[in-house]
């Protein structure tokens, strides 16, 4: 959903097989009542472990990106105002407030926040429209929210400036008292996912860098039995791709036989289940997740044990199964597949370096350009690219590779 997207580096690896190291038992502690989250590397173990009520939204970091999460599993809850857009914030009122429909965090997607929640696709971003002319996201909502003190505010984010990367936000008591205009700049966060925010503290230091974990022991909101439900579970990395092996052996190894998937939610939290009788969880012995790390090692899961809120704290085993190194580009330049693409395309660039891919119509027209970072594999999203042929050009400090590709939507 980002205005120019990108995404996680994808399994199209040459594998470097290496012999599996025996498991380890790890240990997470979320502290009772689940106070705190707990971010978790497979390499370094608990690098960070901040309280769980400090932040009330939060920024996805990306400077092309519009996504802003609530700290659902913290009790923030987000409804966007139904009886006026951004001219209605002198008039706001909560009558009716018992049916509005409350907006929550998308768990299969990291971009997807509560904010996001009625997006249209572009340019409509939920809470804002892009902006052709000025390439920021201009907001258009105004929002009912309640923080983490339990105080319900109303909100306007005014404008998501891209080039900058900062938003504007805009929040006051409901009789308009503390009346508050904030501009946030996300550029100095850009090494983390998401930039915390509080609106009794401002900004907060709740995460590692983005590349210093790899899994995320936290509360949040899940559909579970087709209702929203605060749950505990693990949320993954942006950066990694997990897989679950149901009903196997203990010594099943096969990865490459599994179907990888992104999003927050793809281990979850219906590892465990809760027995009525004995008033104990229990973990499924034959459930594993198999989750290749940003770091390029392939690493398997099986949770043992869940204590439960009287101390937050969940046992597991770990073992690195294999280690993954990228191939080579032989022929020293940057590729693109499939070809023909239909919803996107995948790159492979033979440095390291970060880039831009622009897309251009046969007469020269730029139809989209997305941006990515340091790697070797990018994906790009073809949102609102019709059926035809496009010049691809691909362009890092190193080299300039272009290309033709056939897109075909039906």
């Amino acid at each position: 959903m980002k205005v120019f997207t990108k995404f996680m580096l994808l399994s199209i690896f040459a594998f470097t097989t290496i012999a599996s190291i025996a498991q380890e038992e790890k240990t997470v502690t979320m502290g009772a009542s689940y106070a705190n989250e707990v971010f978790y590397s497979f390499q370094n173990g608990v690098v960070a472990t901040p309280p769980r009520n400090i932040w009330d939204i939060a920024f996805h970091t990306d400077a092309f990106s519009a996504g802003i999460i609530t700290n659902d599993g913290a009790g923030v809850e987000l409804y966007v105002y139904p009886k006026a857009a951004n001219d209605g914030w002198d008039s706001f009122d909560t009558t009716g407030k018992s049916t509005w429909p409350r907006l929550y965090n998308d768990v299969s997607n990291w971009e997807t926040g509560a904010f996001n929640r009625n997006e249209k696709g572009h340019p409509d971003y939920g809470w804002g429209v892009y902006s052709m002319t000025s390439h920021d996201v201009i907001g258009d909502s105004l929002f009912l929210i309640k923080g983490v003190d339990g105080k319900y505010r109303k909100l306007n984010i005014i404008r998501k400036k891209s080039t900058l990367n900062d938003y504007e936000i805009r929040f006051a008591d409901l009789d308009g008292q503390n009346d508050q205009s904030v501009t946030l700049d996300v550029s100095n966060h850009e090494s983390k996912a998401f930039m915390a925010y509080s609106f009794n503290n401002g900004i907060v230091d709740r995460e590692p860098a983005k590349d210093a974990w790899d899994l995320l022991f936290t509360r949040y909101v899940a559909i579970v039995m087709e209702q929203p439900y605060t749950v505990v579970g693990v949320l993954l990395n942006p950066a990694d791709t997990a897989a679950e092996a149901r009903g196997v052996a203990p010594d099943f190894t096969d990865y490459t036989s599994l179907d990888y998937s992104g999003g927050s939610d793809v281990i979850g939290h219906d590892w465990k289940t809760f027995d009525m009788g004995t008033f104990t969880y229990l973990m499924e012995d034959s459930l594993y997740f198999f989750i290749k790390a940003q770091s390029g090692n392939v690493y398997k899961i099986n949770f043992t044990s869940f204590s439960g809120s009287a101390s937050g704290t969940t046992t597991f085993t770990q073992e690195l199964i294999s280690a993954l190194a990228i191939a080579e580009n032989s022929a020293g330049k940057a590729t693109v597949y499939p070809n023909p693409a239909k919803d996107q395309i995948n790159i492979i660039t033979p440095s390291n370096d970060e880039g831009y891919v622009r897309i251009s119509n046969l007469a020269g027209k730029e139809v989209m350009k997305s941006y990515f970072e340091k790697g070797n594999l990018h994906s790009v999203r073809l949102n609102g690219v019709e059926d035809g042929i496009y010049i691809v050009t691909i362009v890092t400090s190193r080299e300039t590779t272009t290309s033709k590709i056939v897109v075909v939507n039906k």
